[in-house]
């Protein structure tokens, strides 16, 4: 019997640590499920209402100073490019809340997820203890905890603290029973839309359905706009895209026990024939969002007036009333449609996480460092300044985020049932070496749907099967 390491058999983790140099090329929720940036000179759109708290005096008693140890210590965070730079002001915000007794330097990675996980990975594998702290995306969990890379966060959540948060960010956070990441923000996708062309054509409604979507899109399209934007291109944001239709047929990649099942039924073909449709016959989706690796990508046509909807994070919310958009106080924002309208469509899980790395030499800093960020305060200093959505429902029904986000209530409901991809070690290069090249390959027509899904099956199943 081979030896077993953190769960897997020799041969397939140095199957798997080969796979992990591919990465996961332009992942979504991390690269994407950050802000698209504004122009350089675009100044943050102040609330219209009320405006956003400064960070100290968002919730006092969230953000005093933890109780440390009396030598000062650094905790270095390993995170994703934050073009709104409001975090690095969370951090300044924090290094004066300890009192100097704890500070954090605050190490960006690249400009893609994949920058992220790439370095972190290569820290990891050599035990080095320079990363601290680390933003995880949902799939890193799995691959980082199953390699023995991270610790658990159990220690973090007493009492009755995981009641405090939306139940999927913990599923998504969760490996092998145990958490090894504290929520930090929420993502999750919405329909964007434009209120005066729907209210132009005589539409009182956005779309519930797909065949609706259809409907209001191509009557209310012209030359100049089109009908629908969404990630198209063989990215993670483009494949995601895909999930959702692929949940939304009552399909799925995996079922519970970890079997591939993207095969089973028809929905896996039909999910595929609907985008096709949309983009090549009736011509909703432009041949252009082939190319769109980003969600800033798909989001730009949106704000420059140029999209009827838009399938897009709501992390992006606040780009749509930037200074240089053409769409202000022209645009609202519902749940994805579905395919009978009985109820929101699915959307994936798109939380950022931070967690605590296994060679980490100060991990009782860290953890306060991560509690600290991941309170109800600080999450709803985010929300406020950046348009990024909680992890905590309580956030949400503040009266300072009511007043500043109309749509706030209508979203609560959407980030209750995200459905997190498949919680594996092995996504990574599920997602790599099959998914997104056959996804690529189907929304090209350079092969059918059915030979895509029969492709993606059994390339999975290898996968799986070591």
């Amino acid at each position: 019997m081979e030896r077993t390491i953190s769960g897997m058999t020799r041969r397939r983790q140095v199957a798997w640590l080969a796979s992990i140099t591919a990465g996961l090329a332009g992942a979504a929720c991390g690269g994407d499920a950050a802000p698209a940036a504004a122009p350089p000179k675009a100044e943050p759109t102040k609330a219209p209402v009320a405006p956003a708290p400064t960070m100290a005096a968002a919730a006092p008693a969230a953000t005093t100073a933890p109780a440390v140890a009396a030598q000062p210590v650094k905790v270095t965070w390993f995170a994703g490019r934050d073009t709104t730079g409001f975090t690095p002001k969370q951090v300044e915000e924090f290094n004066k809340s300890t009192g100097g007794k704890i500070t954090i330097d605050f190490q960006e990675q690249g400009q893609q997820t994949s920058d992220l996980r790439d370095k972190f990975i290569l820290v990891a594998n050599a035990k080095d203890p320079s990363a601290d702290m680390i933003s995880m995306d949902v799939p890193f969990i799995p691959e980082f905890a199953a390699a023995g890379w991270t610790i658990d966060a159990e220690r973090l959540m007493t009492g009755d603290e995981k009641s405090k948060f939306f139940r999927g960010t913990l599923d998504g956070a969760t490996y092998a029973g145990k958490l090894f990441a504290v929520p930090w923000y929420n993502n999750g996708p919405g329909l964007y839309y434009r209120k005066d062309l729907l209210e132009q054509g005589g539409f009182k409604a956005p779309p519930k359905t797909y065949d609706e979507l259809l409907l209001q899109a191509k009557k209310l399209q012209t030359s100049d706009i089109v009908g629908l934007s969404a990630q198209m291109s063989q990215t993670e944001g483009g494949i995601i895209t895909w999930f959702e239709y692929l949940w939304g047929h009552g399909g799925d990649l995996m079922d519970e026990k970890l079997e591939v099942s993207v095969d089973k039924g028809t929905a896996g073909v039909e999910s595929f024939k609907r985008l096709l449709t949309f983009m090549y016959t009736e011509k909703i989706l432009p041949e252009g969002s082939l190319g769109y690796k980003t969600g800033a990508d798909a989001q730009n046509p949106f704000i420059e007036g140029k999209a009827v909807f838009l399938r897009q994070w709501t992390s992006g919310l606040t780009q749509n009333d930037r200074d240089d958009s053409k769409i202000k106080g022209k645009w609202d924002v519902v749940p994805l449609p579905s395919l009978k309208g009985d109820k929101a469509g699915a959307g994936c899980l798109g939380t950022w996480n931070l967690g605590t790395s296994k060679f980490s030499r100060n991990p009782d800093a860290t953890g306060e460092a991560i509690k600290w960020f991941t309170s109800q305060a600080q999450q709803k200093a985010r929300y406020l300044a950046m348009g990024v959505p909680p992890c905590r429902p309580a956030v949400f029904d503040d009266a300072d985020v009511k007043a500043k986000y109309s749509f706030a209530e209508k979203l609560k409901g959407t980030f209750e049932t995200l459905k997190p991809r498949p919680v594996t070690p092995y996504y990574g290069q599920l997602s790599a070496n099959v998914i997104q090249p056959v996804f690529g390959k189907v929304s090209t027509r350079a092969i059918t749907p059915e030979e895509g899904i029969k492709e993606m099956a059994d390339g999975m199943r290898k996968i799986m099967k070591g």
